[in-house]
């Protein structure tokens, strides 16, 4: 089982740059398998940053980010950015698709009267299989287990070079009778998109 923790915050993103490799290179050593900086750029927290770590569990996660704020090296880059924690949410990994990386990350969330593991792996197949013939990269699914009023939500993050090619297999699914059909009778509603620009 992996999750993944979302540290969202404000900061003087002109420092994303030494900010963005060294929050990497710190949680990485310190038991994270993936670390990536981006830029929020849609929604009430555009222009926020969002640091999202892979891990093995929870416990690892919350050893790692504290070990993480104890470092001399990273208060004193979290101190010259001006970095502000705005949240911290964690999402369990239901399921991976294709190549988890692009120059954008979009992330959609859900909810779902009916939270049958089986059934949602059916959807992501469906969804998948349009998403990639837009030029999709990868999709990721998750069920948020601990994300403030999200909690029980899913959200599928979707990697790609192209916000065009994303909006075109999300026009395509809305049209999709298939896929209506499958949100209608399971209760499925999809409640937010974000955009945001990948930034290391």
């Amino acid at each position: 089982m992996s999750y993944m923790v979302f540290s969202v915050g404000s900061a003087d993103m002109s420092h994303i740059g030494t900010l963005a490799p060294l929050v990497k290179e710190k949680l990485m050593a310190l038991g994270s398998s993936r670390v990536t900086s981006s830029l929020i750029l849609t929604g009430e927290l555009a222009g926020a940053g969002i640091a999202t770590s892979s891990w093995d569990s929870v416990d690892a996660s919350i050893a790692g980010r504290a070990a993480l704020y104890a470092d001399p090296e990273a208060q004193s880059a979290f101190g010259t950015a001006g970095w502000s924690p705005i949240a911290l949410n964690i999402g369990q990994v239901l399921g991976e698709h294709g190549n988890g990386e692009g120059a954008y990350s979009i992330g959609v969330s859900a909810e779902s009267a009916n939270h049958d593991l089986a059934l949602n792996k059916q959807l992501n197949e469906l969804v998948w299989g349009v998403a990639s013939n837009h030029g999709v990269n990868g999709m990721r699914s998750l069920r948020a287990v601990a994300a403030g009023e999200q909690t029980g939500s899913y959200l599928n993050i979707f990697y790609t070079d192209s916000v065009d090619g994303y909006l075109a297999a999300s026009a395509e699914l809305s049209q999709n009778a298939e896929f209506v059909g499958f949100m209608t009778d399971n209760g499925g509603r999809i409640t937010n998109r974000s955009i945001n620009r990948s930034m290391g």
